[in-house]
């Protein structure tokens, strides 16, 4: 197992999670093309289960109506009402009981454990082991809420997801870190970016807009561990790697364009896109498709 390749803790949670539940999935995230992350949607009956540590920092939403449920941790026996949008996060190492007294519409995000163990080791300078996850029960977060909701438009509209959903594994591991973790807040670091690093970063991406790029390729290129240099690019450039990738994407399709030899599906391979998500980002970029785009060249 490499860095680029982390234990895909948070796809056997989800696979645990839909057996247990006898979940009717409606949305899932692909196996082969997401990392670090994972996410489904899914509808369940009345349930009673007992769900063993899933091994993956996890939270849910209720996406349905209003349900009454109860979670059982520790001994300690809690219950309520969730409401559209409720949340709860189960901690990765414990044990726990859920009853849904109601069916449920739910959605679940499942973090990688060594994703966020070494945001952990990165971002407060702590051994993992003495960092816990609070689990929380019927709470609201708008971060997680978009966070989830971004995940699962991903799946129903897919980008360029695998460096798009490392950028979300990586907010999300932060999030968990600075709002639902035993530790202070930690404090905002500054992460500067050397101009050398930043062009070995920017080089690497615009040499291979064809393929399809991981968010560690980018940080290896660069000469940076894979936290350091998201904040770092970020705060140097103001876009994420994924929005500058898009728009190094986009730059070179647009003058591709001018060569009436190439079909539009050419040109979108040749940056490294699907032709339907090609127009669809091109369209929402330039606010015409790129056929629209082409004929007012030859105007």
């Amino acid at each position: 197992m490499t860095d680029s390749e982390p234990a895909h803790s948070e796809r056997t949670a989800l696979q645990l999670v839909h057996g247990q539940a006898a979940a009717q999935v409606m949305l899932a995230s692909p196996a082969d093309r997401w990392s670090c992350v994972a996410a489904s949607r899914f509808r369940m009956g009345r349930v009673d289960i007992d769900l063993p540590a899933l091994g993956a920092p996890t939270f849910g939403v209720n996406y349905g109506p209003d349900m009454r449920l109860e979670r059982t941790l520790h001994g300690h026996r809690i219950s309520g009402r969730g409401l559209a949008g409720h949340l709860s996060i189960l901690p990765p190492d414990s044990d726990t009981r859920w009853v849904f007294d109601e069916p449920g519409d739910v959605a679940l995000v499942f973090l990688n454990r060594q994703l966020f163990d070494r945001v952990v080791e990165e971002c407060v300078d702590r051994s993992p082991a003495r960092v816990e996850l609070v689990p929380r029960f019927i709470i609201r977060d708008l971060v997680l809420e978009r966070i989830a909701h971004s995940l699962l438009k991903e799946i129903f509209e897919p980008s360029a997801t695998r460096l798009l959903t490392e950028q979300v594994a990586l907010e999300l591991a932060s999030h968990f870190i600075s709002r639902h973790s035993n530790i202070d807040a930690p404090s905002e670091r500054t992460h500067s970016m050397t101009p050398t690093k930043l062009k070995r970063a920017e080089d690497f991406i615009m040499s291979n807009l064809q393929i399809e790029m991981s968010l560690q390729d980018i940080a290896t290129a660069a000469g940076m561990s894979l936290f350091h240099f998201a904040k770092a690019f970020r705060q140097t450039t103001g876009r994420t790697p994924h929005q500058f990738l898009t728009e190094q994407r986009l730059l070179q399709a647009r003058s591709l364009l001018h060569d009436r030899s190439l079909s539009i599906g050419q040109i979108a391979k040749a940056v490294g896109l699907s032709h339907s998500h090609f127009t669809a980002v091109f369209g929402r970029e330039m606010r015409m498709t790129p056929s629209e785009f082409r004929d007012v060249l030859q105007s």
